[in-house]
């Protein structure tokens, strides 16, 4: 080991949304911050002694909130000293969890671009603190952002870190390209453990030779280390002056190792020349600490259904940027709401990415679950998820009502249907009475238009037969072509067994749940019936000592040892008593065949939920899945505690992929050694399949699973899947803090199933994963066309790639502050060099370029034939713009 020369000091505030104060003081708080930073970094600006201050902004999120509050004066200070190195942005937007998927990542780093051009910022490195682990896609997604090197800082606490600490490696990623990363310390451990910045002589005399030892030990050999300071404060802390004076005795005092106040990119570039020594390390940052996202479950979900509904906003928007009707043009006439759709479009997305960054309430969220404290952080953090909701179904009604006025129509239509996915796809469903009878006016876009998205109360009577949707396209629905039938006529039975052309479904009609599942396709039995509970069944999960007076002590607890060392060993206890059960009676069994297919409710009784469970299942007529939902009401225990929705699915030898945001992971074989394998953050779909047969199980709302057995805590090295069953983790309070103690009301699960003959096929899992994600958009046909439509009663507009392409977003131009036009973002989701080809329909395309991941143009491409054609390498990423014409 070399002798450690040069500890870089790299002084940060470590941005918690909320947790130590309300979250408008937080926003305010780093206004603050930064102001005091600035003083503190000018003061000492004229010299480059190691003791002068220097700051990190470690996100960008609180650096976009001063920005737009902050005086000309005073964003000139900022960039003079940013440009003299004095102070560095880093290029997380927040500290985020792995809920955003590759594209939400994208849609994370857009900030850049405004903080590179409009500011002059260089921005290289990317850092994120207290959260565990990240999706593989990011290292792809940062480096096609221009970073190339990316630090965490984990807090062990309910979690644990891979590899070892510290460590800097090359973490390869999906494309086989590699990001350069360290994996080190605690943020603020160099304060508050080993006593820098207040106490030299514990420093020298205690600390620096455990550091030393632990360094030797884990086989440190270069010459420099960095370390993260942040204020006593701890989190939300402000520039912490002191430290200044510290690192000027030590040096003076000391001298070995030398101590220097550094930013991000100093520190990158003293490690650089070492590149070459650097292990690398292939797979996902599984992350620890995500399963608390369900202890708002309601709240999560609604985010996911808003993430879909805002990707179909900007898709609509950029097919009328084609139609000339462009809010930054004068071509067309356009409603003057239209202007604030940027607005409006840009608070969305912040809403949606601060519901998806980590922290979720207050530091005594848990151990004071009613003070004011917790519940005025609790109502501010689900605001985002609520706000988001509320501007995604603006946004997303505003786009298809303005894109339908430009259809053709008759007195006789009810409706326009329109298929977001770059596929033909059958659909069947109940059209909601809202959409059937508009309320207000027809000539309204305000009100009337709006009401199409409200909750409806009543039964349902307007049924859409099996219907072929055109590809990225519309179709007008005549009331002519609808079934009115009332669902209190449907025919209704209470049979043990229905079935259709592909699926014999058995239930238990006593306690609840499916006991038989036949596939005429695979002629396979489908459910274990040896793994002890029934299929689709709803468990119960508590800690067993109910009287204990810290149960979550009973899950994790920090080791004793913790002072000792600069690491202790992980807190987790595998062995933690856990008591379970189903459904205790199934307290009614109803089948309904609905003119779109079976449909068979069990209401359920189980012991401690505040409500029964009412469990929905479906066999539709038109397509060979199966659909289950369940929903049931929680209630106010703290006591630590789960539920769960049980798939024991009978697949010998299976082996599961899970979908991370259009990439398949598979558990331990695309995981970084040491992350989390007890349970798993999932996009769209996971999948169970041998090299014969398998089930896809689309999860469009509902992100946490655990796979072959309950698994929570047991601190799993290696991970096996011994039997093929799923967990659809709904619930739990397990956390200690900042998440939920309690989640008093409504829970509710959706998942999709999907045999299939043959291994898995990443392509059918996009495929399938998408169309139990994304919906089709219903509009009321009542609502007035322009007296000009000249678009036909169907067709589609545009042509995309098909999986293993992946169409991650298509977005007007002027979303990225480029004009107009569109933006079509790809993703290569195979191992295998792909040639995809954007084409004409119903919007003829222009002219089309290729662009960086911010929309802006690198070299223009040719269009042939009404095409255009890019090549996209292997789990890439591909932008292209396009100029489109009626």
């Amino acid at each position: 080991m070399s002798e450690l020369a040069t500890i870089y000091l790299v002084h940060h505030s470590h941005t918690d949304v909320g947790y130590t104060h309300d979250q408008p003081m937080v926003w305010e708080l780093y206004r603050r911050f930064l102001d005091a930073a600035i003083d503190a970094c000018e003061r000492d600006l004229e010299t480059d002694a190691d003791w002068a201050m220097r700051w990190t902004v470690e996100t960008t999120a609180p650096l976009l909130c001063w920005l737009r509050s902050s005086s000309d004066r005073q964003v000139e200070r900022f960039l003079r000293l940013a440009k003299a190195g004095r102070i560095e942005v880093t290029a997380m937007f927040a500290n985020l969890t792995p809920l955003c998927d590759t594209d939400e990542l994208v849609e994370s780093l857009q900030p850049l671009r405004t903080l590179r051009t409009d500011f002059g910022l260089d921005i290289r490195s990317a850092m994120n603190c207290d959260v565990n682990g990240h999706n593989w896609t990011l290292v792809d997604v940062l480096l096609d952002a221009g970073i190339d090197s990316f630090s965490m800082a984990i807090n062990e606490h309910f979690g644990g870190a891979p590899l070892q600490r510290p460590i800097l490696f090359w973490w390869q990623g999906p494309s086989g390209r590699k990001l350069m990363a360290f994996n080190g310390f605690l943020y603020g451990m160099a304060n508050w453990l080993l006593g820098i910045g207040s106490n030299l002589e514990a420093f020298h005399d205690e600390w620096l030779p455990k550091l030393r030892a632990h360094l030797k030990q884990v086989g440190w050999t270069l010459p420099v280390l960095m370390l993260q300071v942040v204020h006593p404060f701890v989190d939300n802390g402000s520039v912490w002056l002191a430290l200044r004076d510290f690192v000027r005795r030590w040096n003076e005092q000391f001298g070995a190792p030398r101590l220097h106040i550094a930013t991000p990119r100093e520190w990158w570039d003293a490690v650089r020349p070492y590149a070459e020594q650097f292990p690398t390390y292939c797979g996902d940052w599984t992350d620890f600490w995500n399963f608390g996202c369900i202890s708002s479950a309601r709240e999560t979900a609604i985010n996911r259904q808003s993430r879909v509904r805002l990707l179909v906003a900007d898709q609509l928007f950029a097919l009328l940027s084609g139609l000339k009707r462009n809010i930054h043009t004068n071509q067309t006439p356009s409603p003057p709401f239209l202007q604030r759709l940027p607005s409006l479009r840009a608070e969305a997305w912040q809403a949606l990415l601060l519901w998806d960054e980590h922290t979720w309430g207050a530091d005594i969220s848990v151990r004071l679950s009613e003070g004011d404290d917790t519940v005025t952080q609790w109502h501010h953090k689900a605001h985002y998820a609520y706000h988001a909701r509320s501007l995604s179904l603006m946004l997303q009604r505003d786009g298809i009502a303005e894109l339908t006025k430009h259809i053709q129509r008759s007195s006789d239509d009810a409706l326009v249907v329109f298929n977001p996915l770059p596929w033909e796809r059958t659909v069947a469903l109940a059209i909601p009475p809202q959409v059937m009878h508009l309320r207000g006016t027809p000539d309204d876009p305000s009100s009337s238009r709006h009401s199409q998205d409200r909750d409806f109360v009543g039964s349902r009577q307007w049924w859409l037969k099996a219907t072929q949707m055109p590809t990225l396209g519309y179709r007008v629905i005549a009331h002519s072509e609808l079934i009115e039938q009332p669902e209190e006529q449907l025919p209704r039975s209470d049979a043990e067994t229905v079935e259709n052309e592909w699926h014999r479904l058995t239930f238990d009609r006593t306690q609840g749940g499916i006991v038989s599942w036949w596939d005429k396709r695979l002629e396979r039995e489908l459910v274990d019936a040896t793994a002890g509970w029934a299929f689709a069944s709803i468990v119960y999960e508590r800690v067993a000592e109910l009287n204990h007076q810290w149960a979550r002590s009973l899950l994790w607890a920090a080791s004793l040892e913790a002072r000792s060392g600069l690491l202790s060993p992980r807190g987790w206890h595998p062995d933690w008593k856990a008591e379970r059960w189903s459904s205790k009676r199934c307290l009614s069994h109803q089948v309904t065949q609905t003119p779109i297919g079976i449909e068979v409710i069990q209401v359920l009784e189980v012991d401690v939920l505040a409500s029964p469970v009412t469990l929905r299942m479906r066999l539709p007529f038109h397509a060979p899945h199966l659909e289950i939902e369940a929903e049931w009401l929680m209630g106010l225990t703290t006591h630590p505690e789960a539920t769960y929705l049980v798939f024991p699915f009978a697949i010998p030898n299976a082996v599961a992929h899970l979908d991370i945001g259009g990439c398949a992971m598979r558990p331990e074989v695309d995981q970084l050694p040491g992350c989390c394998r007890d349970y798993f953050t999932v996009q769209r779909w996971v999948d169970l399949s041998n090299e014969a047969f398998g089930v896809t199980v689309a999860c469009p709302i509902n992100p946490m699973v655990q796979l072959d057995d309950f698994h929570f805590a047991h601190n799993q090295q290696r991970f096996v899947l011994e039997r093929a069953m799923l967990l659809g983790w709904m619930t739990n309070n397990y956390w200690e803090t900042n998440f939920r103690a309690h989640q008093a009301g409504l829970v509710r699960a959706c998942y999709w199933l999907l045999p299939h003959l043959g291994g898995f096929d990443e392509a059918m899992a996009h495929r399938f994963g998408a169309e139990a994600s994304v919906p089709v958009v219903l509009q009321s046909a009542a609502e007035l066309p322009d007296p000009n439509a000249t678009m036909p009663r169907s067709g589609s507009l545009l042509q995309l790639p098909q999986p293993p392409v992946l169409a991650l977003h298509v977005a007007p131009a002027w979303a990225y502050g480029s004009g107009d036009g569109m933006l079509v973002r790809l993703l290569n989701a195979s191992d295998e060099q792909q040639t995809a080809q954007i084409g004409s329909g119903l919007l003829r395309i222009r002219t089309a370029a290729l662009c960086d991941v911010f929309g802006t143009p690198i070299q223009p491409l040719t269009v042939v034939d009404e095409c255009v054609t890019v090549e996209l390498p292997p789990r890439r990423m591909v932008t292209v713009r396009l100029q489109m014409e009626r």
